[in-house]
This record gives structure tokens, C-alpha cells and sequence, in this order.
């Protein structure tokens, strides 16, 4: 049966020392041995023999998820908004050529082609039907077919018109959020989209 390089290496150790460091090497290497990782343990062995390190560890290469789709007027959590880009980011730049260009104007559109639209910041619509849950917050039909939803942590109270349409503007606020306002009504609301 052929030692292994770690009974070796003890059996070296124990011999060049003096007695009373025995024992402390022997903690040294039972510490070591203790270690799972490969390199971690040669590591370990090789600051005992008082031998220089250096580990050159090759990256592991990952397979990254494309990014979320991102629908036609929205942010990823208004990030964007934040900074004033919503134009190329960083995760669709593929080559050098585009390579920082996010806060370059936009090139000229080619001739016969219509320029891309302008992100939205606000839309404004009626309120074909409104709801109230059990807590007082409000769930909003608007006639364009989305359904907008106060927030359980906003705690004003909206007033919606029995007998007309009221008109609404919803618009963008910090950190991804968004505010509806009522026509001719003083308040701001914080809501989500649920359709």
C-alpha cells in the first residue's frame, strides 16, 4: 500500500521538529485534514510547510438568464427613471460598439421608418366601475380596461362619483411606484396595477 502525500508530509513535519512544536502541528494538521475543498486543504498544508501560495483559481463561467421582458412603458422597478435613461442598458449592449452608449442622443431615424415612441410617464382615463375592500381601499375599472388597486399601505380615503365618470390620471413616482390623482379632487394615491 502505497502512503498518502498527507502521511508523508506529517512523517517529514514531526521529523524536523523539536519535540514540544510536535503538538501543535499535529492540531495544525488535523485542522487541515478536516478541510472538504481540495484547494483549501493544500492551502492549509502548505502555510504549515512554510511554503509560499499561490493559487491561480480559473473563473467558472454561469449561464445568465436573459433579463425580464420588459413590456412597451415600463421599468424594472423605475430604476431607469432614476438616472433619466430608459434607452439601451447595460444588458442589451453586445458589442464595443455600443459599449456605454445609453447616454448618447438616439441616431437619426432612417428615412421612411417612424422614430421609436417616447417611454409614457402618465396615462390618463375614466372610471367605468370602482370598488371598496373591507379596509376602505379602493380597486378602480378604468374604460381602457386596466383595474388599478390602492395600496394597503396608503390609508387616505378615496371619494369616486356615483353619478358621473370621474377622470384619472395615473402617473409614475419613485422606486417603480405609481400615484393616481382625481380630477378635481385634492388627493394623490398610491396604486399597482392588478390588470
Amino acid at each position: 500500500m502505497k502512503p498518502s502525500p498527507a502521511a508523508l508530509l506529517t512523517v517529514f513535519l514531526f521529523a524536523a521538529l523539536p519535540a514540544h512544536a510536535s503538538d501543535d502541528l499535529a492540531t495544525a494538521i488535523s485542522k487541515c485534514a478536516a478541510l472538504n475543498d481540495n484547494t483549501a486543504r493544500l492551502v492549509c498544508y502548505d502555510k504549515i510547510a512554510g511554503r509560499p501560495t499561490t493559487i491561480v483559481i480559473a473563473p467558472q463561467t454561469e449561464v445568465q438568464a436573459p433579463p425580464p421582458a420588459k413590456n412597451e412603458g415600463e421599468s424594472w422597478f423605475g430604476i431607469a427613471d432614476w438616472f433619466g435613461s430608459d434607452k439601451a442598458s447595460p444588458a442589451v449592449q453586445t458589442t464595443p460598439k455600443q459599449f456605454g452608449s445609453e447616454n448618447l442622443p438616439a441616431p437619426p431615424a432612417a428615412p421612411g421608418v417612424p422614430p421609436p415612441a417616447e417611454p409614457l410617464d402618465h396615462i390618463t382615463a375614466t372610471v367605468s366601475d370602482f370598488a371598496y375592500n373591507p379596509f376602505g381601499r379602493f380597486v378602480v375599472f378604468l374604460d381602457n380596461g386596466q383595474i388599478w388597486q390602492q395600496l394597503e399601505a396608503d390609508t387616505d380615503r378615496a371619494r369616486f362619483s356615483k353619478t358621473k365618470k370621474d377622470q384619472v390620471t395615473i402617473s409614475r413616482g419613485l422606486i417603480g411606484s405609481y400615484n393616481l390623482v382625481i380630477e378635481g379632487h385634492n388627493g394623490l394615491y398610491k396604486v399597482k396595477r392588478i390588470k
